[in-house]
């Protein structure tokens, strides 16, 4: 399991000047986020119940489709359904927990709503065995990195969640190619839901304004999780030089990215073979912790993805465009360096803090908060509805006000 660690975060503020435009600075008052607090006994009696209940053991149905099939759904405000193919291992057993990998094609210029049988034969031969492989479509209007695809992953995930027994911190996402360049938006825009990320012959600079692309993309993002990622030396799209030294400074400013440079250009893959093997050996080293004691996050002025794990973030302030959070938590106490943010709120679980003592949060040296709190069955309620996610289950919300 990957952590970075407070002097790596640190390292952050020094070593990545192009991400992060000022010193950290903003002073902080915290109370109780006023839509969730509620402090009576009854709500912490049923918060207790609740989080006992949403944590048994769900009966998995054994008779549900495996091997390769399609899937389809459709979500609020999209006329067109999302198809997707799933690919279930025959030995599936539903009472043990099974990884899921989610492989997201490339050409998506020339993509209709179903994946063409070349990509899916190529996607295939990607595929992590024993796992749940999940195939998702992208279209000319719905590339990779466009609002639509932010959520229909995230939506896929749940789905597959609902009728199999899926490892929740074992979830990993692939891409070749454009996909690569949809894996590094989500490593940007969307980490939560995942433990790490594969990305093959893919480019963090297709994530431009000029491609269509929703939200701004921060790269010093990607040091929160881990990355395992091929270029091609002659590549004429994403040469391996294009990004090399990109994932070097993230490196050093506390990331985890395995690059490896192979032979070749674009359109072959005749080192996939051996790469895979070594990205198998990658997945394996990864579990996600959902409750990572160190984050980084940086949101831009729209604030679409504002929110990593507990930490959630409202900017900006003062006419800067970019905002910024590092959060520490050492124990019952949480250390923030803010920058341009209107409000930091903190999700606090009662698997990540201890609710007998009393909860710290500094910011700038600053203390903030000092209190006890009470768990809180609605926030409870609020965030299990948002994740679906048994392994990642939150009590309270402190709010945190900038001055």
């Amino acid at each position: 399991m990957h952590v970075i660690s407070p002097m790596a975060m640190t390292k952050v503020r020094c070593l990545v000047p192009a991400f992060l435009l000022a010193s950290f600075s903003a002073n902080l008052f915290a109370e109780a986020c006023s839509d969730s607090a509620d402090g009576s006994l009854a709500s912490e009696e049923l918060y207790w119940q609740r989080l006992e209940e949403i944590r048994s053991e769900k009966d998995y149905a054994v008779d549900v489709p495996r091997g390769t099939f399609e899937a389809s759904h459709k979500m609020e405000g999209y006329a067109a359904k999302f198809y997707y193919k799933v690919d279930v291992p025959e030995e599936y057993d539903p009472k043990k927990k099974t990884d899921l990998h989610i492989y997201l094609h490339g050409g998506v210029k020339y993509t209709s709503n179903r994946i063409p049988t070349d990509k899916m034969r190529r996607l295939k031969k990607q595929r992590v065995a024993g796992a749940i492989s999940v195939y998702p479509t992208a279209t000319p209007g719905r590339k990779w990195w466009y609002e639509s695809q932010s959520k229909n992953i995230v939506e896929i995930i749940k789905i597959i969640k609902e009728s199999y027994n899926v490892d929740e911190n074992r979830i990993f996402l692939h891409g070749l190619s454009d996909g690569g360049g949809g894996v590094y938006y989500f490593a940007s825009h969307v980490p939560t839901p995942f433990a790490g990320f594969i990305a093959l012959i893919g480019s963090p600079h297709v994530l431009r304004p000029k491609h269509g692309v929703y939200g701004k993309t921060f790269p010093a993002n990607f040091i929160n999780k881990p990355i395992f990622a091929v270029n091609a030396k002659d590549d004429g799209f994403f040469p391996s030089k294009s990004v090399e030294k990109l994932f070097e400074t993230l490196n050093k400013a506390g990331g985890d990215i395995t690059f490896h440079e192979v032979r070749g250009d674009h359109w072959g893959t005749p080192w996939l073979p051996k790469k895979k093997k070594e990205y198998e050996n990658f997945i394996t080293k990864y579990t996600r912790n959902p409750y990572p004691d160190t984050l980084y996050w940086q949101i831009d002025e729209g604030e679409e993805f504002n929110r990593i794990h507990w930490l959630i973030l409202s900017g900006a302030k003062g006419g800067d465009a970019d905002s910024a959070v590092v959060a520490t938590k050492q124990g019952n106490t949480v250390h923030l360096g803010v920058k341009n943010v209107s409000t930091v709120t903190l999700l606090i679980s009662s698997d990540h803090f201890d609710l007998s003592q009393n909860i710290q949060v500094w910011s700038n040296d600053k203390l903030v908060f000092d209190e006890a709190i009470v768990p809180d069955a609605r926030v409870l309620e609020k965030w299990f509805e948002t994740d679906r996610d048994k392994s990642m289950l939150f009590a309270y919300e402190i709010c945190l006000d900038a001055l």
